[in-house]
């Protein structure tokens, strides 16, 4: 029987095959939750983010300093900023297994600048589980980031803690006066 012959193989295939379902099942959640929550109706971006991140922090200590005011971000954005946080977030939570998370976000000559900063274990950026692992978090925040022409950074090793720096070149029609 072909199965028996390859278990090794097959178990490996399965494993991702269920952390993969495990990530849409997490992804689709969360979908239906920003359409019920009203994170984007806040008028604080503070307030938007801790929102957003309250199913998932748990005890978790949370500290947010996003300097750009709601008002000023299109929808778009302000999705797009929130997703990628709560990815991060989570990553941080789950994998790194952080106690405390600070998130901070600057708007300065054009560029939206973010960072999550953990306590957590850290991980080495240059190899770490990705697509064909069935990990999808990473790739899902380059690729909005791409839409955006911004990029995402690490300062992490293992067992430190994780910066994650993203930067976002705002143009005016993703900003509001």
């Amino acid at each position: 029987n072909f199965f028996r012959s390859n278990q090794e193989k097959t178990a490996k295939h399965l494993g991702i095959a269920s952390y993969a379902l495990d990530s849409c099942r997490n992804e689709l959640r969360n979908c239906i939750y920003d359409l019920r929550s009203g994170s984007l109706d806040k008028t604080n971006m503070n307030a938007a983010i801790r929102d957003a991140l309250a199913p998932y922090v748990g005890d978790t200590h949370l500290t947010v300093r996003f300097s750009i005011r709601r008002s000023r971000l299109s929808d778009n954005t302000a999705h797009t900023l929130i997703r990628i946080i709560r990815e991060l977030v989570s990553n941080a939570i789950r994998h790194g297994h952080a106690q405390t998370i600070r998130i901070a976000g600057t708007f300065e000559d054009g560029v939206l600048r973010l960072s999550v900063t953990d306590d957590g274990e850290g991980f080495d950026p240059a190899n770490h589980p990705g697509v064909s692992e069935g990990h999808f978090g990473l790739q899902g925040i380059r690729e909005r980031l791409k839409a955006f022409n911004g990029t995402l950074s690490f300062d992490s090793t293992p067992r430190r803690r994780t910066k994650a720096i993203v930067s976002l070149p705002l143009l005016k029609e993703e900003l509001k006066k």
